[in-house]
């Protein structure tokens, strides 16, 4: 009997019958018709009101009646839902349960609904800078592991995205993925998706981190006079408050009204990339770019440098910021680079590795190391000073 309390059909299955069987008689109660395989035990075709049909393992385990589908017909073949039949009935005969196995597997998001659905809205929730991890997962992460299951993801999958990364982007670009790819693997290990994370095994690229890129001042006269022809006024103000201030550019551009104070000429940073608040002094350019956006000011919009968006902050700068360097002759520039340069002025103009510590917000005095050797100049051209003197006087 089947499942509808009607007789099963027994036979032994052809490839030809079974293709030339009818679809089940719309007009029956019985959702479906069911034929069964005299020459394996269990083997089931069950064919529906559309004549679609599907193979499925009818069996007995712990005295409880189960089935397991297999698969559709003719998709699958007749001979391999005989030769899958067969496996399975080996793992019933372990006292494994094919069904139960199943299901788990089911349980097993593939990459992509992880990502969305499970590690960004925890990301927003805890990382200051879970908006990079979405760009980077939309763009590369989704695209190359979307449809695998975490279980499937292997080391050698991730060493070869990494190094497929570098081939088109620069080392430290390359880590950053790593460094997001073993993350949201860890947190699928925390969650038992997965037993072990396959990225730990991958090693990152050996950076350049001593890479310093300074305009000079003939490069800093061309790049003001581009942003001066660009159109957007917020954009353009925004690149050169980075110069300016020396500020991050999350920093700079998220920056909010409330946190400026012009009487005081400072303003408020309630989140850094250290996690520490901080003030910022402002000298008298930046100021000027503030007080030139406050006149530009829509109503109450609460952003420094509004966007396009209603009560928005800019985003997407690259193009602004690309087209100024083309029209101003400049390459090989980063906009984080706007920050070196603003450290080299600052210690070409006497200030020592401390003042550029505090000035830059630097936890620690190790990142400032990176521009010691602009400190060394200026020291040499105190000690030649001083022998200058004493020889006006010798």
């Amino acid at each position: 009997m089947n499942g509808n309390g009607e007789m099963a059909r027994k036979f032994r299955f052809t490839q030809r019958d079974l293709e030339s069987l009818p679809a089940h008689d719309p007009s029956s109660a019985s959702h479906q018709m069911e034929y069964c395989d005299s020459d394996i035990v269990g083997l089931r075709l069950f064919v529906g009101h559309t004549g679609r049909r599907f193979f499925y393992l009818r069996y007995r385990l712990n005295g409880r009646k189960r089935s397991c589908r297999i698969g559709e017909f003719p998709s699958v073949s007749l001979k391999e839902a005989r030769t899958r039949a067969h496996e399975l009935k080996s793992m019933i005969s372990r006292g494994d349960d094919p069904s139960a196995e199943r299901r788990t597997k089911a349980a097993i998001p593939n990459f992509a609904d992880f990502a969305l659905n499970e590690y960004l809205p925890d990301a927003k929730l805890h990382k200051r800078s879970w908006r990079d991890d979405e760009l980077r997962i939309n763009k590369e992460l989704v695209p190359r592991f979307g449809r695998m299951q975490l279980t499937a993801i292997t080391s050698r999958d991730v060493q070869q995205f990494h190094v497929a990364v570098r081939a088109s982007h620069a080392p430290a670009t390359a880590n950053r993925y790593l460094s997001l790819v073993a993350r949201m693997l860890q947190v699928a290990v925390e969650r038992e998706y997965i037993e072990r994370n396959p990225a730990r095994s991958v090693h990152k690229f050996r950076e350049d981190n001593a890479r310093n890129r300074y305009l000079s001042n003939q490069e800093i006269a061309k790049f003001l006079e581009a942003l001066d022809s660009v159109g957007n006024r917020s954009m353009a103000n925004a690149f050169k408050f980075l110069l300016f201030t020396g500020l991050r550019k999350g920093e700079a551009m998220t920056l909010p009204w409330r946190n400026v104070n012009l009487e005081n000429g400072t303003v408020y940073l309630e989140k850094t990339k250290n996690g520490r608040t901080r003030s910022v002094l402002l000298n008298a350019l930046a100021r000027h770019v503030l007080e030139e956006m406050l006149a530009l000011r829509r109503g109450d919009h609460p952003y420094v440098f509004p966007g396009r968006e209603p009560n928005s902050p800019v985003t997407n700068p690259s193009k602004v910021f690309a087209a100024a360097l083309k029209a101003a002759g400049i390459e090989g520039f980063h906009c984080h680079d706007l920050r070196h340069t603003y450290a080299s002025l600052a210690i070409n103009s006497g200030a020592t590795l401390y003042d550029v510590q505090k000035l830059l917000g630097h936890a620690t005095s190790q990142m400032t190391q990176r521009y010691a050797h602009l400190a060394d100049a200026s020291l040499r051209t105190a000690t030649e000073n001083v022998a200058n003197q004493i020889s006006a006087v010798a």
